[in-house]
């Protein structure tokens, strides 16, 4: 039976061990933090336990619903209609409906149309790999031009990614775009957002049980510190200085990380 460990336990990590358990490979997961889950981790703050990050369930996510499903939670997921809003020049405006987006007032009447086109044409868009050598400002200027860029645009890339947003390819909007897309081509008229009830907490313990009931190993609390390849065999060393040997290792961390625990990497 192969050994294979997976670096880095979040839900990534965490699905693909039971995928590979459940072919036959014998899976260890090894995480850094006291316990797996990664960004889906909750905490807990004046005896309230709340996801530490914000994750959005759609209609269209349809592989994160049969795991849920699987983990016998389907049953605990909540659907609500939403409402959007965008915050310009110390007013808030609904963006709702059709409506209210004809009538949002920070744009022109060519910006709009300009918008609409861009989201069309990025939902529509299926060879996305060309994308990620396209500065993500580069494309949304060209597109939708300079005022929508700086308007719409700039403001939303700014509160997701920061100052990283200089940085980030025309890929990462895709992305979006056509997941919120997909949510409507469901079949649905509204957008509906979805959650668990009772946060990823409930996923993550339902989760964690299920890779124990099937023969998964976990290790937290052991940061990977150096992944060294043997052609037939593949060494960990953590943190605490254990050696653990594999067949195979799968990295699911960041790539930056990766690249600086796995000194036999090729450069570029």
């Amino acid at each position: 039976m192969r050994e294979v460990a997976i670096v880095g336990g979040g839900i990534l990590g965490m699905t693909l061990a039971l995928r590979l358990q459940g072919e036959g490979r014998r899976v260890t997961i090894l995480e850094a933090a006291s316990a797996t889950g990664g960004l889906t981790a909750s905490q807990t703050i004046a005896g309230y336990t709340w996801d530490r990050f914000y994750h959005v369930i759609l209609f269209s996510d349809l592989n994160l619903r049969r795991l849920l499903d699987e983990l016998g939670l389907a049953q605990r997921l909540r659907w609500g209609t939403t409402k959007t809003g965008f915050y310009h020049d110390g007013s808030l405006y609904s963006l709702s409906d059709t409506v209210e987006f004809i009538r949002f007032p920070p744009l022109s009447l060519s910006d709009k149309v300009r918008l609409a086109a861009t989201i069309l044409y990025a939902s529509r868009i299926k060879n996305w790999k060309a994308l990620e050598r396209i500065p993500v400002t580069d494309w949304l200027r060209r597109l939708s031009g300079a005022r929508t860029f700086e308007r719409i645009w700039l403001p939303l890339l700014r509160s997701k990614l920061g100052e990283n947003y200089r940085c980030a390819s025309a890929a990462f909007i895709w992305a979006i775009i056509a997941r919120m897309y997909a949510a409507r081509r469901s079949g649905l008229k509204r957008e509906r957002f979805g959650y668990v009830d009772g946060g990823y907490d409930v996923v993550l313990r339902a989760f964690r049980e299920r890779l124990q009931q099937v023969g998964v190993r976990t290790l937290a609390g052991r940061p990977v510190t150096r992944v060294l390849d043997h052609r037939d065999r593949v060494t960990l060393e953590t943190g605490s200085g254990e050696r653990l040997e594999f067949d195979t290792a799968i990295l699911t961390i960041p790539c930056h990380q990766a690249a600086a625990i796995c000194p036999d990497l090729a450069g570029p």
